[in-house]
């Protein structure tokens, strides 16, 4: 076997495997070579079989490789070193495997010591917490806050990339590393540079290593400075992310240099005039434009004039209809269309536009027909919790409220009664041209039933009804089903001194007399007291005409009586 002797460390920035290991071995105890586990041999390849390497190691044993520690299968003649892992009968396994990353950690921490960088290549990620690496056969962790921007050009290229050593555990083999402390390093060197040659304002060309949800990173002279989303163009919220290549030159200006806080802010947009400059030289309030639709939401439709200079086509602003339309029921994104502008704040940069007032205005020609106290027919177009709307000429819709669509107050839900798309006639109640409202109603078709009852019962009628309730202050009766009359205690005989609910019962029959019944206050007012006397009124009005019409016989004695004369 060929032994090493050990060496005293160099300051050089480079060492030889062979060194590196003799390094290794001065620290460790001395062993002899009869057989001592983990010691370095020295091999010279004499063959390859199956998984197996075969190693002349200068003795009668023979030595073995795994075939997997070598990365390309070793030729014959080839010298290799590796551990010794054990010796059997004979035989003597070794691991390369080992070996290299023993001389690998000896590099590692070399590097360490003296502040050089590593080279390495992504293995896997460590989800939401970062990757791990190999270099030098040993891995190495990558901190997700240590990655830097450049870092997933170089994975997604398969190269090698650099990082600083800012951690390592001799016990466990490992350390952490940073590609964004080597970044900065880097940076902070080719701050002066860039400060020499570039300046705010300036057109510069960047070059494109990473692209995020916020804006786009690009180097400018090997500075890496962010183009924000925002100042990539005029147009809010514009995607960008399909407009960018990892590697791609980019025209920019230099909108900040900050080198004390390692700064550079670029921007795109402002190579261009800014839309709401030139808005403010070409539109005004009342002109008409013309734009591309870009968006539909559910209060309206926003239309571009310019790349950037967007206005909003509220839904009030869509149609001359009461119920404002949904914007896809008039418009269609990408579809060109002419507006008038309503509004315009340039320092709010919001531009308000309307597309009804480019159409006749339904209003200031509306039918003589659409008069308060008419009756017209029309469909249904929309029933919301407080009523309904009728078509009543096209663009034009009256309300009928919940409450003028039937007097029976017994219909818990009237609206059930309507259906969107019925048919049916209604009566006009109100037409307000300046709100540009027009109430109307159905029971207003009908006569007030109370109007009815009045006609039916004047004062003064007698009317037998039966008790449907008895409170402190009178009883009520119903006169028809669904009608109630009030017998207050003041007309109810000697009503004060007595208990009302020991008089009357609830489901008798009483005699009352109509006082009078007021169709505003759907009130009727009753009497009992007064019966007796309408009865007497009554029948003596009765026995007066009987009295007033005189018999046959009387009036033949009249015709007789003159003819004696």
């Amino acid at each position: 076997m060929n032994s090493t002797t050990p060496s005293s460390p160099k300051n050089e920035t480079t060492s030889s495997f062979g060194e590196l290991l003799e390094k290794w071995e001065s620290q460790t105890q001395e062993q002899d070579n009869s057989g001592s586990k983990g010691l370095l041999i020295d091999g010279t390849v004499v063959d390859v079989i199956g998984d197996t390497v075969f190693l002349d190691i200068g003795e009668k044993l023979e030595a073995r490789v795994p075939r997997e520690d070598f990365s390309e299968t070793p030729k014959r003649g080839e010298r290799v070193s590796a551990i010794q892992k054990r010796r059997v009968d004979g035989y003597c396994v070794l691991s390369k495997k080992e070996a290299d990353q023993r001389v690998g950690w000896e590099t590692i921490k070399d590097a360490s010591v003296n502040g050089y960088p590593l080279s390495g290549k992504l293995i896997s990620e460590v989800k939401n917490k970062g990757y791990l690496v190999e270099s030098e056969g040993i891995q190495l962790f990558l901190p997700a806050s240590h990655v830097g921007v450049r870092f997933k050009e170089a994975t997604e290229s398969g190269k090698e990339f650099q990082f600083k050593i800012i951690e390592l555990n001799e016990k466990t083999k490992t350390g952490v590393v940073s590609r964004k402390t080597l970044l900065e390093e880097i940076n902070g060197e080719k701050w002066e540079e860039l400060l020499e040659k570039v300046k705010v304002g300036d057109k510069v060309q960047g070059k494109v290593v990473k692209i995020a949800n916020f804006g786009v990173f690009l180097s400018v002279h090997e500075v890496v400075g962010l183009l924000r989303q925002n100042d990539i163009s005029y147009k809010k919220f514009a995607p960008f992310k399909q407009y960018f290549q990892i590697g791609a030159e980019v025209e920019v200006t230099v909108l900040e240099i900050d080198k004390d806080n390692n700064k550079l802010s670029l921007g795109i947009k402002q190579l261009y005039e800014d839309p709401w400059g030139w808005a403010k030289k070409e539109l005004e309030k009342g002109m008409v434009v013309r734009g591309i639709v870009t968006s539909l939401t559910n209060f309206g439709a926003f239309v571009e004039l310019k790349e950037g200079l967007e206005g909003l086509i509220h839904t009030t602003e869509l149609s001359w209809a009461k119920k404002p339309p949904h914007p896809k029921d008039v418009l269609k994104k990408g579809q060109e269309v002419d507006s008038e502008i309503l509004d315009i704040d340039f320092e709010a940069r919001r531009l308000s536009l309307g597309l009804k007032q480019l159409l006749p205005n339904p209003w200031e020609a509306l039918s003589s027909n659409v008069r308060a106290g008419n009756e017209l027919e029309g469909k249904i177009t929309g029933i919301t919790k407080y009523g309904a709307f009728v078509e009543v000429e096209s663009g034009i819709e009256g309300l009928i409220h919940i409450s003028d669509i039937t007097w029976d107050e017994r219909e818990k839900n009237p609206l059930s009664l309507l259906k969107k798309g019925q048919a049916i006639k209604y009566k006009i109640l109100d037409v307000n041209l300046d709100a540009q409202r027009i109430s109307c109603g159905l029971k207003q078709l009908l006569e007030h039933p109370y109007e009815a009852l009045r006609k039916k019962y004047p004062p003064g009628t007698l009317v037998e009804g039966r008790v449907k309730s008895i409170v402190s202050f009178g009883v009520f009766v119903e006169v028809e089903p669904g009608f109630e009359g009030l017998v207050h205690i003041s007309e109810i005989p000697d009503g004060r001194n007595i208990k009302l609910d020991e008089l009357y019962k609830v489901g008798e029959q009483v005699r009352t007399v109509v006082v009078k019944i007021e169709p505003n206050n759907k009130k009727i007012s009753l009497s009992i007291k007064d019966f007796d006397k309408a009865v007497e009124r009554e029948e003596m009005a009765k026995y007066m005409k009987e009295d007033n019409q005189p018999s046959r016989e009387s009036i033949g004695s009249f015709m007789n009586l003159n003819n004696n004369r």
